[in-house]
């Protein structure tokens, strides 16, 4: 009986803090100054407040906005704690070029749907390789660095071509463990992550697609070379690539 208490205490703690960084609107309704909610609370609250990003009930700055308070609240050392992280770097294969994806397993956890509408993996990345550039349609993603450090850099997508995306860079920094960024349709739209450092790096991602009424594109990623031609305004003139070509170019 003893031992059944344990592994549901270490499921559970697993869910509550994952989950803590998952959905940002928790932070607007379980979240008090002082407040922690309980498993019981994330297990109740967890499905009706993904459906309401899904459903458009925000917007998705404001998801933006809740998700990125919600990772200033995480405890990094508690959250490798709880995700037995050490075991789950020392297994991974990392890919010749670009980013290997690693699974987030919630199936063992009590109270949970058995389909949920937000995603949910860590990328793991050996020296030199990348997230490659790409922005999204349709789309609200967040990233939370676990180890390592990476240079980030974000634009904002400010208008679509036929074969280009005009882009404005808005950040372009070195991100270390516990920081974090978010990117939605209307807000920092284009990122990349590079590793540059000889020790593997980890981010922690979530994301929640089909959110943008007004973008009429399919949902996904779209990929872009950031490098382009300097145009009036501050803009970058990004040439539209495929997944291969971006892996190529910056994997």
């Amino acid at each position: 009986m003893i031992e059944s208490r344990r592994l549901f205490t270490r499921y559970a703690l697993q869910s509550l803090t994952a989950l803590a960084l998952i959905d940002g609107l928790a932070a607007h309704r379980l979240f008090g100054d002082d407040v922690r909610p309980t498993v019981e609370d994330w297990l109740k609250q967890l499905d009706a407040i993904s459906r309401d990003v899904k459903d458009q009930k925000l917007m998705d700055t404001e998801f933006q906005q809740a998700l990125e308070e919600l990772y200033r609240k995480v405890e990094l050392s508690d959250l490798l704690n709880t995700l037995d992280f050490d075991r789950l770097a020392r297994g991974v294969k990392y890919r010749d070029r670009g980013e290997t994806s690693l699974p987030v397993d919630f199936r063992n956890v009590a109270g949970l749907p058995t389909k949920l509408v937000w995603g949910r993996q860590i990328f793991a990345m050996k020296k030199g390789r990348s997230v490659v550039p790409h922005g999204h349609d349709k789309m609200a993603t967040g990233f939370l660095v676990l180890r390592g450090k990476l240079h980030g850099r974000h634009f904002d997508r400010v208008e679509d071509g036929d074969d280009h995306y005009l882009i404005r860079p808005t950040i372009d920094r070195t991100f270390i463990p516990g920081e974090f960024s978010t990117v939605s349709d209307h807000k920092d739209n284009v990122h990349w992550f590079s590793n540059d450092l000889k020790e593997p790096a980890f981010l922690f991602n979530v994301h929640v697609i089909g959110i943008n009424p007004e973008n009429t594109n399919v949902a996904g990623r779209v990929y872009v070379d950031p490098m382009g031609e300097k145009v009036e305004g501050g803009l970058i003139k990004a040439m539209k690539i495929t997944h291969s070509q971006a892996n190529e170019m910056y994997g």
